[in-house]
């Protein structure tokens, strides 16, 4: 069994040896206490966020536990199929769990509002957001259009129960509705294999996953929220608050999610990194990916070197994160690339996907980890995922904008692993 990361000291960790302490006192904390809450916060119990990959690291273990208890038969003969018939190359029993805890998300949160919204809304909400990837000068109209479609139509009834029993025959509706809302294309593309597979088995046993699935995340939703909750108390005081006096806005869904999506992403990190962590650790070469939200502040005068998609930190403030993380990843022999905004993420993988050689740790928002797991696991590439430890962007999250920060111990321990 692969020892967990995160949990053990790092005295010996190269970083702190090139005269770079990455010891707690020196986490991206100093200037991340700001005056109001965050939605999530990874340090809540305590100064770093040391404790809640130790607390996410066991509530992944019995969570699998109990998926295995509960579905283990279900989750081994749709990850057969996945493997055999779609030839998907082989994933870990807890990638396809995650697949199945997926599945009953969106039944249980989505179920309801992707039959009572009109299909032609579907379709329109598709049409505008294919538009505004093709047009950009028509991005803002097909934005601000599909949001208020979005909002009148699907939104209003996320949380009402469906008027009857949802089916295997629901999930293509239930697909194309989560895709209509561009905020879930990684997990359609799940879904979609799901449908595929019911294809191939009898009515009543197909029903039987779905219902497994949703009980299954019945019970996660509990669970999750004793385990995990300390860390996203925030986001009912974010929806209540600031988010519900935004209005229509192209970010509602991304915004708007609950604490259980939250903790499904936490998740979600852990078990696809153990997943991966192989195929990872077999690379010699390193690459960081860092969301520009890192910059905080220094974003308005960054003097960072782009080529082609690639963007770098130039070193022009001593007191930029970014600045910081670049000098601590390149001590251990690592790159550092900058990604402004998360819209072009997919960009920036197809890099990465045509270098089979190098391994891949992307840093993001935590509701981008499971999308962006799911796409580079989708794309081939040897990676890990590693949430930031407090949202802020200007953009979703924080009016003014405030530098985001991450646990630097666990990056330098991701970074090292398996490394000659």
């Amino acid at each position: 069994m692969q020892e967990p990361l995160g949990t053990e000291s790092l005295k010996n960790a190269p970083g702190r040896h090139a005269g770079l302490d990455v010891g707690p006192g020196a986490q991206c904390v100093a200037q991340s206490r700001f005056r109001h809450e965050p939605v999530y916060d990874l340090r809540s119990t305590g100064e770093s966020s040391t404790g809640f990959y130790a607390e996410v690291s066991r509530f992944s273990d019995q969570l699998l536990e109990e998926i295995d208890s509960c579905a283990g038969a279900t989750v081994r003969a749709y990850s057969e199929y996945a493997q055999s018939e779609i030839k998907e190359p082989p994933r870990s029993t807890g990638e396809y769990s995650i697949d199945l805890l997926t599945l009953g998300m969106a039944f249980s949160l989505y179920g309801g509002a992707a039959l009572a919204t009109p299909g032609w809304v579907v379709h329109a909400c598709r049409a505008l957001y294919r538009l505004r990837q093709q047009r950009e000068q028509l991005k803002p109209a097909a934005d601000l259009l599909r949001a208020w479609l979005m909002r009148v139509f699907f939104m209003l009834n996320m949380r009402r129960k469906a008027n009857r029993p949802l089916s295997p025959a629901d999930l293509p509706r239930l697909i194309e509705s989560l895709r209509a809302t561009g905020e879930f294309e990684q997990e359609a593309a799940r879904l979609n294999l799901w449908n595929s597979y019911f294809g191939t088995i009898r009515k009543a046993e197909a029903g039987y996953c779905i219902e497994a699935a949703t009980r299954l995340f019945d019970w996660f939703q509990r669970e999750a929220d004793d385990a995990l909750g300390v860390y996203t108390h925030g986001v009912p005081k974010f929806l209540s608050g600031e988010y519900a006096s935004r209005g229509c806005r192209e970010d509602q869904m991304f915004c708007g999610k609950q604490p259980v999506e939250y903790h499904l992403n936490m998740v979600a990190a852990e078990i696809m990194n153990r997943g991966l962590r192989p195929a990872f650790e077999s690379k010699m070469e390193r690459v960081v990916l860092v969301p520009g939200c890192m910059r905080g502040p220094y974003d308005t005068f960054c003097r960072a070197t782009s080529t082609g998609t690639d963007m770098q930190c130039s070193g022009c403030s001593p007191g930029c994160r970014v600045n910081r993380i670049t000098r601590l990843m390149r001590s251990l022999g690592a790159e550092v690339y900058v990604i402004p905004h998360s819209s072009g993420f997919s960009r920036w993988l197809e890099r990465w996907q045509r270098s089979p050689q190098v391994s891949v740790v992307a840093i993001a928002c935590m509701l981008n980890i499971l999308p962006g797991g799911y796409e580079m696991r989708a794309r081939g590439i040897a990676s890990q995922c590693m949430p930031l430890d407090y949202p802020g962007c200007e953009k979703h999250w924080h009016a003014d904008g405030i530098a985001t920060g991450l646990n630097e111990d666990r990056l330098v321990q991701i970074v090292t692993s398996a490394q000659k």
